[in-house]
């Protein structure tokens, strides 16, 4: 393809978009390792109950509640997640997708200083999941539905981002 090549999209930022895009980038929780905290939480305000170290038991009785907090935001993280992006002000707008030889654009039509361009050097990776492209730039991921791809874009995405790792 031709370094002048260059695809512009447009999605909109809705529960739908959201969801497909936490689906795709979140990590997956693990039982013992990702209630950790929690159960400490839990075991160091048993502790403190039991043998009695403190004239009262609110920092006891604290510790336990904080257990219980950690284990539902764990457990309801997905859920709450959605919320919290369902509310923000970008929520229902448009973003325009571009494209080209020099990277990747996003570009809010609702807020104009809420656009990122990303250069195909910073791109550490490329991953293709299912329904679409999640970029790695360092520990932060960018996710892009290939619902507005075609397969000619999604592979001129990917040859980009080869071509930058070889030059």
């Amino acid at each position: 393809m031709s370094k002048d090549f260059s695809v512009t999209t447009e999605y909109v930022l809705d529960k739908t978009f959201f969801a497909e895009c936490y689906d795709q980038t979140s990590q997956p929780i693990t039982f013992p390792k990702a209630y950790l905290k929690g159960i400490l939480f839990f075991l160091f305000g048993l502790a403190l109950l039991k043998l009695e170290l403190l004239p009262n038991g609110y920092i006891g009785w604290f510790f336990i509640a904080l257990s219980i907090i950690e284990a539902f935001s764990i457990y309801f993280k997905r859920t709450w997640w959605l919320w919290r992006q369902s509310i923000s002000s970008l929520s229902g707008s448009k973003v325009v997708f571009n494209v080209d030889a020099n990277g990747v654009s996003y570009k809010s039509l609702k807020n104009t200083k809420n656009s990122r361009t990303i250069a195909w050097s910073d791109i550490d990776q490329v991953e293709q999941s299912d329904l679409g492209l999640i970029f790695h730039i360092g520990k932060q991921r960018q996710y892009v539905s290939k619902s507005c791809l075609n397969e000619e874009e999604i592979a001129f995405i990917l040859e980009q981002h080869e071509q930058s790792k070889v030059e």
